[in-house]
């Protein structure tokens, strides 16, 4: 039965679901980028003009000198920080889709808490030189604004424990859907303990 309660535990829930979607789409795009980047600067490295040197995905952030200066270290570094980046970005995307509800908001509390609130603890005490004007600010406010709903969304899910509601998965959801599409029959709680054990497997 839909209650006022269901309600309110659902929307914890799949809030928590939201912001590991918003961040895997976010981690998805720059980890690419960083990876795809890297590739484009061995070949401007072999070209040896160093006046071609850029990474497209640092410059609005820092400094023209300082990509150029700091040119290979930032190609040997460029593909690894991709790679963390769609790590973080598929394990997000699998979290909020795959995951229970539980094992969800754990990766995302996780995830707040060492990729997005270490960020902005180290940044403040890098060299702000080597950053476009106001931009070293803009970063921070942006992953403060991650670790924030990160947080919350990794919290709120202990709402639905409180008030004893049991929210269903994606994955429940789409097994239902499927069971009504095919028109499973059969008694509705035999129904529902198949779904169960199928989700829970």
């Amino acid at each position: 039965m839909f209650t006022k309660s269901f309600a309110l535990a659902w929307v914890a829930v799949y809030f928590c679901r939201v912001v590991l979607i918003t961040n895997g789409i976010i981690y998805a795009i720059s980890g690419t980028s960083y990876y795809r980047q890297s590739y484009d600067g061995y070949e401007l490295r072999e070209a040896g003009n160093s006046t071609l040197y850029t990474f497209p995905v640092l410059r609005p952030v820092i400094k023209d000198a300082v990509i150029e200066d700091q040119f290979d270290g930032l190609l040997i570094l460029a593909p690894f920080m991709g790679a963390a980046y769609i790590c973080v970005a598929f394990t997000s995307l699998a979290a909020a889709f795959f995951f229970r509800n539980i094992e969800a908001a754990i990766t995302l509390l996780v995830q707040a808490a060492l990729f997005s609130m270490l960020g902005c603890i180290v940044r403040p005490h890098l060299p702000e030189d080597v950053y476009n004007e106001g931009e070293r600010d803009n970063v921070q406010n942006a992953q403060m604004v991650a670790v924030i709903t990160g947080w919350i969304g990794a919290v709120l899910p202990i709402i639905a424990v409180l008030l004893q509601q049991k929210v269903p998965t994606p994955i429940k959801y789409c097994i239902s859907l499927y069971y009504r599409a095919v028109g499973k029959s059969g008694p509705a709680e035999q129904a529902d303990k198949n779904l169960d054990s199928i989700v829970d497997a």
